[in-house]
This record gives structure tokens, sequence and C-alpha cells, in this order.
């Protein structure tokens, strides 16, 4: 029987830990979402980094047109898009994103040597927990809530929540202590319209940073994007099946 971790926050992973593990990060407002949405309009491959300064580097690398987004403790960074998914717009030709945040990206870093990485939002939690129970190889599962700098982050918890639930939902699976109380924690905020979650810490952060829709924007998207974010090698980029059923419509 699979076991499902919950990791509160990034800094509490044990890299050396996840080698054999199925792994997911979390980090709903926003790097998370904003790399679902990039990739749902069609932006790929996505490049999740540390920081500004990587970033910049990489965006020098690149041989063709790529966006590049970045905030860092929430401040937009000079030359830099915001990482705001509902100012996204849709691109007619595929190409690169970068993308750098205080929380997610660094994340997803530290995630890295998981066997299997995904990416997960309340907006696509649904499809990731269909992927994961899909392999039923065992592995034990762990699902990183980013954080908000060194602090819990009820969205994230919440987010891990939603995995939770959609893999009991399909049976096999032993919950940890924290898996528990994450479960509980969706169910009741998804009775209550995730209304908590629109005065959260971090979404009163975005609103002071003159982006107070954004929250909004990811919660109405609950379970409406059908992307299956991976991580492999540096990049992150949709699942081969979701490719070729883009490609044929």
């Amino acid at each position: 029987m699979r076991k499902i971790h919950v990791i509160t926050q990034k800094e509490a992973v044990r890299e050396d830990r996840l080698a054999g593990c199925t792994a997911v990060v979390i980090d709903v407002f926003l790097a998370t979402s904003t790399i679902i949405f990039l990739l749902d309009h069609n932006y790929e491959p996505v490049h999740a980094v540390l920081g500004s300064e990587q970033a910049l580097e990489l965006s020098r690398q690149q041989q063709g047109r790529h966006l590049l987004l970045g905030e860092s403790k929430g401040d937009g960074i000079e030359g830099f898009e915001y990482p705001d998914p509902c100012a996204l717009e849709y691109s007619k030709q595929r190409q690169a994103a970068i993308i750098c945040s205080t929380n997610g990206t660094i994340a997803i870093e530290k995630a890295k040597h998981a066997k299997k990485l995904f990416i997960s939002s309340l907006v696509n939690g649904h499809r990731v927990a269909d992927r994961i129970h899909q392999e039923q190889d065992g592995s034990s599962i762990v699902l990183v809530c980013s954080g908000n700098d060194d602090r819990f982050s009820m969205e994230d918890f919440i987010g891990a929540g939603q995995l939770v639930e959609h893999l009991v939902q399909r049976g096999g699976y032993e919950l940890s202590d924290a898996a528990k109380l994450a479960q509980q924690a969706y169910g009741h905020s998804i009775a209550e319209g995730f209304n908590e979650l629109l005065e959260s810490e971090t979404a009163n952060l975005l609103k002071r940073f003159h982006f107070p829709h954004a929250a909004e924007f990811v919660i109405r998207h609950h379970e409406k994007l059908d992307v299956v974010p991976v991580y492999e090698d540096g990049i992150i980029t949709k699942e081969p099946s979701q490719v070729n059923q883009a490609e044929r419509e």
C-alpha cells in the first residue's frame, strides 16, 4: 500500500529521502499555478530557477523568443513579467518560459531528485492525482507545500489535501498524520467555497503588491485545467499524451 506524506513547507524537505519517491510541489499562490497556466497557454518548456541571476543567465542562452517571469518576496523584478496567471496571454507559437520565485521554484529545486516530480495546484490537482494513481509502483508519495518564505501556507496545505482526497477516493493508500489533516482541511475549504483562502497571508500580500485578483483567479479555476506538468532534467513540460492531443487539435 502506497503511503502519502505531506511536507508543510519546503525548508523541511530532506532531499536525500526523495530519491525513490513520487513527489509533487504545490505553490497555489502563485508559482505552480502560473506554471500550469503557462503550459496551458502554449509556453513550453518552462524553466523553473532559483532566482533572478539564474533566470537572466538562462535567458541569455535562449535561441528564440521566450517569456521571463519572476518575483522576490512579493516584489516585481526589473525586466521581468510578474508571475500573475491573470495577465498571461496565449502564445500563438510554442515558446519557452523562465520563472523564478520566492517559494515555488525553490521548492521545485529541492524536490528535483525525486524519482518522478509533478507540479500541482488547485487548478489541476485532480489530474495530477489521476496520473499518480496510474503508476501504482509502490513508491511513497510526497506532497511538498512550498510555504511562504519559511512559514506555513494555508493554501498550499489545502492544495495538498486536494491531492490526498482524490487519491483516497481511488483506494489503496495509507496516510501520514499531516496527510489526514490536509484532506480534512481541503474538505472544509471546498465546502466554504475557498473563501478563507482569499484572506490568507499570501492573498493579502498579493493585494498589497497590486495584484488583487490573482488569488480569486486561481480559485475560480479550481479543477478546470487538464494539464499535468512533469519535471525532468531541469525543465517542466506537459505529459507526452497531452502534447500529442494538443497537436491533433
